[in-house]
């Protein structure tokens, strides 16, 4: 089996990119970056890099502030270590930046996200170097299909909150959402069946 985790509102109860955002960006950032991601006029990449262009802080003051105010759920190491017990493959793939899921996720979890670079006072966002995307092509799903083609043979598991998690999460086997979540809806909508958690070890108990 292959178990595939959003970050970012999934794996901590509080979204990053939404805090450091609501903290640091000086307009409304809900009415100017999302319309055009939602009618998919920009990639989630295009809106990352957006985004963060304006929030003019270097690396460590956000880490700092990201460590005070940003909860894991409770259970991320428990579920990793229970599908690395029975040789399942659990890795994490985010729109977020790697600076901070790398300070805040388990070491020995393998992910893979968006990278962010600081500096002369800003910030670029850009691909992981081990990735290259057609102008059509997203992001998540593409990771999804890497790792399916590296494990053959196995059922493919997703777990999401956002919107911009049910591409890649259509292209799977079975659907976890954040109870209430966007994700949820949506691909119920879409004609899926969806396994709505709160609680990460509700996850592993019915894996």
């Amino acid at each position: 089996m292959i178990i595939v985790s959003d970050f970012d509102g999934t794996l901590t109860l509080d979204d990053v990119t939404t805090y450091l955002w609501d903290k640091y960006l000086p307009y409304d950032w809900r009415a100017k970056l999302l319309p055009p991601t939602f009618e998919e006029r920009w990639t989630p990449l295009e809106m990352i890099g957006h985004g963060y262009a304006d929030v003019n802080v270097p690396p460590k003051e956000l880490l700092a502030e990201i460590r005070g105010n940003i909860r894991l759920r409770p259970g991320v190491e428990a579920l990793a270590t229970f599908c690395r017990g029975r040789g399942w493959h659990f890795s994490v793939v985010s729109h977020g930046l790697a600076f901070y899921i790398e300070a805040l996720l388990p070491s020995w979890i393998p992910f893979i996200s968006f990278v962010g670079t600081y500096d002369d006072w800003k910030w670029r966002v850009s691909l992981p170097a081990t990735i290259r995307l057609r102008p059509d092509e997203d992001f998540k799903s593409r990771v999804v299909a890497d790792l399916r083609a590296r494990h053959p043979g196995h059922s493919t598991v997703y777990i999401g909150d956002g919107r911009l998690d049910l591409a890649a999460a259509l292209t799977c086997d079975r659907i976890f959402a954040v109870a209430d979540s966007p994700l949820a809806d949506l691909a119920r909508v879409a004609g899926r069946y969806v396994e709505e958690f709160e609680l990460l070890d509700e996850i592993a108990a019915s894996l």
